[in-house]
């Protein structure tokens, strides 16, 4: 948290996963029931779109935490 604090674009990440982790909470709330299949191949679409931010966030966080060495 304290290269968050002194780092921009680390907060800017911080800032990223916790609205993320919101996404992923709302996401969860909404699985459709399984009979709606149409609904549910949406649901599992946008899953994987929100895995996928979250793996660049990552390799972000890892990339901007390693420069400030």
């Amino acid at each position: 948290m304290e290269a968050a604090l002194r780092l921009p674009n680390v907060m800017m990440l911080v800032v990223e996963d916790v609205c993320t982790a919101f996404s992923r909470e709302d996401w969860r709330r909404r699985e459709p029931a399984r009979w709606r299949s149409q609904a549910r191949h949406r649901w599992h679409t946008e899953g994987r779109q929100l895995d996928a931010k979250e793996t660049r966030l990552r390799d972000l966080a890892v990339q901007c935490l390693d420069a400030s060495d």
